[in-house]
């Protein structure tokens, strides 16, 4: 029998004058069984054909520890977004670490490094529905918080063929807001809804894909006086489910 499971929300990058965003990624593979795990690894990407990393095996009840860029560095160096199919002979454990945000002032680097730490999604599905939306943009004479909040999505489609994918954000009965996206096959995408969610108002997000795919989502804070201050990290992951 085989295993299959997904990481949409990768990013292996230094930040640039263009593109201040940054990330790397830990992972940890547990093999709660008796038997080893042979475990293959397939990286997509948002502008080249998905790469197949060397397969290797998961001892029984095996505990690996895995970074990138730094143990795949040909495959993984500072190629902005991707995603992950992990396929393995025995039912394993894959907990993705991302260590990532977006750069800000020199001077304020001491503020770099949000986490995320998610559970590999075992599924594809072509619904998903995010019950906690946000984008949260205050007056810095009036905020209750230090920060604003903004969120990333990230969608892998690992199938043959490209995927429409329509986003709708859900205020309340009547009011909503609906954007499609193109996933070509074997690609990912990342976005954020800073341009795309009603300032202060939460709400939810449903996805429907014309192809089974998976999408995840990650909440970043910055500085009050924008993210130039002292650049945008990660505050949490937000959660989703499938199938709805």
């Amino acid at each position: 029998m085989v295993y299959e499971s997904y990481i949409a929300n990768g990013l292996c990058r230094q930040p640039t004058e263009e593109d201040a965003r940054r990330g790397y990624s830990e992972f940890r593979f547990f093999n709660p069984s008796d038997r080893a795990a042979r475990i293959e690894l397939r990286v997509y990407y948002p502008d080249r054909p998905p790469c197949d990393l060397p397969a290797w095996e998961l001892e029984a009840w095996g505990n690996r520890y895995v970074a990138f860029p730094e143990h795949y560095a040909e495959a993984t160096t500072d190629v902005g977004p991707w995603g992950m199919r992990v396929r393995s002979s025995e039912r394993v454990m894959v907990d993705h670490i991302l260590i990532a945000g977006m750069a800000g002032r020199a001077e304020n680097l001491r503020f770099a490094g949000g986490v995320s730490d998610v559970l590999a999604k075992e599924g594809l599905s072509r619904r998903w529905v995010f019950g906690d939306g946000l984008k949260l943009e205050f007056d810095p004479a009036k905020a209750p918080l230090p920060f604003n909040e903004f969120e990333w999505f990230h969608l892998l489609n690992p199938g043959a063929s490209e995927a429409t994918v329509t986003m709708t954000c859900v205020y309340d009965a009547t009011t909503r807001d609906t954007f499609e996206l193109a996933v070509p096959a074997e690609r990912v995408l990342m976005f954020d809804n800073r341009e795309m969610a009603r300032k202060n108002l939460g709400h939810g997000v449903l996805f429907e894909s014309t192809s089974p795919v998976v999408i995840e989502s990650t909440r970043l804070i910055y500085g009050l006086q924008g993210v130039e201050e002292w650049g945008a990290q990660i505050h949490t992951p937000r959660p989703g489910a499938a199938g709805w």
